[in-house]
């Protein structure tokens, strides 16, 4: 009985390790088997729950990780819209910086969508040829963007003749008197073109750049003592046009002065003589090439000595006079075309006399940036810039360093549209220094 209670003990022990019950052993022997089938139960389930935790870390750093990534390359690598909001509110000299940043960002800012909408922030930018023949494109606070060259005679150009430098939606022309060229350029893009010769035997004495209203076509106007002629730049131009000059003695070309016209509205301005040397403002449409004529202020002042010319102040047709070389008189046209619509604007003593000065531009504060050039008749290099305050004349602030120009002082508006896109033809790229 001993030796089969015990076999059969044996038996019900490989029984339930097989996972089998044996109903027929002992009920300790089943209880024991519970507790350990339901210890190993929960076993498994603790472990399995440290597994989903596991599983859940590693998701949850996962995720972290996709998000980090995300805002990583969102920061550096932002969608094209956002990128072109941003650049486009930048002022010029941070445009240049970000184009030596990323060459993403260079792409972006060459490219025809990011130059046709961005517009400068508001803010002076000047543009002058030193001594050296290098054209200096400098900030409000004079201070200089960059430096290019155009080629050039310098045994002719220099400082005996001053090159004229007009604006005109972002392009500046430059009119080197001797050897009579003319370029026009776009600093921004380091793009220039040189305009064929007139014609050795034409002397020019007077120029014009500017954009017609209609058409958006840029030109140039060249006079000498009897002609007139047109250059058309861009699509379908290419080739020098004279145009029927104003009949006299209505206007009197051969009374122009040595210079540059002012450029507003889609015309083009400068002060003239009649044959009855009577003073007039001609105006030149850029649209339909007509002369046509706007009368002076009545109270111009004309038998007196001085320096006289006419510029654009505040978006404004402005009619200045330097009367005997130290009081300044600006008249303002408030209604562009209107010829009674003159006021004067300000009137002034300097401090001192000077053969030539230009009115450059009013600044914000209501002080007037006046250019003072050079001695000498044909040497209009100008020596620098100061603002003055019409109201307290004796509060005069030099504006930067005196440098001798070989050129005007031109205000530019900076533009990212290439000559290229343009229309413009035998393009060239502009040496930096």
């Amino acid at each position: 009985m001993k030796i089969t209670n015990f076999l059969e003990g044996d038996s019900a022990i490989c029984e339930s390790e097989c996972g089998i019950i044996n109903k027929s052993a002992p009920t300790a022997l089943r209880t024991s088997n519970r507790h350990v089938a339901k210890k190993d139960h929960l076993a498994v389930i603790k472990e399995q729950k440290r597994k989903d935790r596991r599983v859940a870390v590693r998701k949850e750093r996962k995720q972290r990780d996709i998000l980090l990534t995300t805002k990583e390359d969102v920061f550096a690598n932002p969608p094209e819209e956002i990128t072109l909001e941003i650049l486009g509110r930048l002022t010029i000299r941070s445009v240049m910086t970000c184009k030596c940043v990323l060459k993403s960002w260079r792409h972006l800012m060459e490219g025809d969508e990011f130059a046709m909408s961005y517009t400068p922030k508001p803010g002076l930018t000047f543009v002058h040829r030193d001594m050296e023949m290098g054209y200096t494109v400098r900030d409000e606070a004079l201070k200089p963007l960059f430096r290019f060259g155009l080629p050039s005679d310098h045994r002719l150009s220099g400082v005996h003749w001053c090159a004229q430098i007009a604006s005109a939606n972002g392009l500046l022309s430059v009119w080197d008197p001797p050897p009579n060229t003319i370029f026009i350029c776009n600093p921004m893009t380091r793009e220039y073109v040189e305009l064929p010769p007139l014609s050795k035997d034409k002397i020019t004495s007077f120029f014009g750049f500017g954009v017609s209203r209609t058409s958006g076509q840029y030109k140039i106007l060249c006079i000498d003592s009897h002609s007139c002629y047109v250059y058309t730049l861009g699509r379908g131009a290419g080739l020098w046009r004279a145009i029927a000059p104003p009949p006299a003695p209505a206007l009197g070309i051969g009374q122009l002065y040595l210079g540059d016209a002012a450029f507003l509205n889609g015309n083009l301005h400068w002060l003239a003589l009649d044959s009855e040397e009577d003073y007039f403002v001609c105006c030149f449409d850029l649209e339909t090439e007509l002369f046509t004529r706007i009368s002076v202020p009545c109270d111009y002042i004309a038998e007196r000595y001085g320096n006289r010319w006419v510029c654009i102040l505040e978006g404004r047709l402005c009619l200045y006079v330097v009367l005997d070389w130290y009081h300044v008189i600006i008249w303002k046209m408030n209604n562009y075309g209107d010829d009674n619509s003159w006021i004067k604007e300000y009137s002034f003593d300097l401090l001192k006399k000077y053969l030539s000065m230009d009115v450059v531009e009013v600044l914000t504060n209501g002080d007037l940036l006046l250019a003072i050039a050079g001695s000498g008749t044909l040497d209009a290099s100008h020596d620098r810039l100061f603002y003055i305050n019409p109201k307290n004349t004796g509060a005069v602030v030099t504006y930067g360093s005196k440098q001798r120009h070989s050129s005007n002082i031109g205000v530019y508006t900076p533009s990212l549209i290439s000559l290229v896109t343009m229309g413009f033809h035998n393009v060239q790229p502009l040496n930096f220094y």
